[in-house]
């Protein structure tokens, strides 16, 4: 089997809704998002006990990895012909005299070799948080610009989330997903998996902590910049970030580790492109 790794890219993406847009837009809503259907059971709470305590303006990760694969192989297959009419006897098919079968209905079978080829292509996306499998796919067409050194990336004012996960770990799930066994096959004369893609991608949300001083209730809202959804329960995480985000530590795809992503870890694998070289 051979597998080739394309070159990791980390982009981030540009919020397409301000912070005082998103603000605004929070504050009309707070008393609901807040008090949740508590305060709608008890009593309407009183805006003005809401306030606003904190603000994190951040960027959230999440991981794109697409492969390919295709299988060429060539398998043995027995084919029962049907035959038309009960006084046939023998059949000649290319220059081969093959005999009819004549119990039941009247056919023949011809022995050949299907030679085959099996390609698929999958694009998977990862929460970077969370590591889960998610469709992610509707923040892909906004426009989003290219991070050159992770390590230096650190916009004014603005949070960069580091991903609790790291490409090893995703690209080997979605290499579970690209490599399917191959039934029946006799001969193998191609196996390759191409990973196409392994993006690291960043997108903007606001985080808004609000106190409900009465009640001494704190709840952290979120807001999307992009989609311009938001959502209570949210969470801070600046207190829980500790050092820089660098290239080495998140896209550790070697050539060394490529052994470790086939599922089973005892498939021959042969490195056919060598992934970007962290030096440059």
């Amino acid at each position: 089997m051979e597998i080739s790794l394309a070159e990791e890219h980390a982009y981030y993406f540009v919020p397409q809704i301000s912070l005082d847009v998103a603000r605004d837009r929070i504050e009309k809503k707070k008393t609901s998002l807040v008090a949740g259907t508590f305060g709608n059971l008890i009593s309407r709470p009183n805006p003005n006990e809401i306030q606003m305590v904190s603000l994190e303006n951040r960027l959230e990760p999440y991981w794109v990895v697409t492969a390919a694969s295709r299988t060429a192989y060539d398998r043995q297959q027995v084919y029962t012909v049907p035959i038309k009419g009960e006084e046939v006897r023998e059949v000649t098919v290319l220059a081969q005299k093959l005999t009819v079968t004549s119990k039941g209905n009247p056919s023949l079978t011809l022995n050949g070799t299907e030679h085959c080829v099996e390609e698929r292509r999958i694009t998977r996306f990862f929460d970077g948080l969370s590591g889960q499998k998610e469709d992610l796919s509707r923040f892909q067409s906004f426009t989003k610009s290219a991070i050159t050194d992770l390590a230096e990336f650190a916009p004014e004012g603005i949070l960069v989330v580091p991903p609790q996960m790291r490409a090893t770990a995703i690209v080997r799930q979605v290499l579970g997903e690209a490599i399917q066994p191959v039934k029946n096959a006799q001969i193998i004369h191609e196996e390759r998996v191409d990973i196409e893609t392994i993006e690291l991608n960043f997108r903007p949300v606001y985080a808004l902590e609000y106190e409900w001083s009465s009640k001494g209730k704190r709840v952290v809202v979120e807001f999307d910049a992009l989609l311009g959804e938001m959502h209570s329960g949210g969470k801070k995480w600046s207190d829980q970030i500790k050092g820089i985000i660098s290239r080495d530590l998140f896209f550790d795809v070697t050539a060394d580790a490529v052994g470790m992503l086939v599922p089973g870890g005892s498939i021959a694998v042969k490195l056919v492109k060598a992934v970007v070289d962290r030096n440059k």
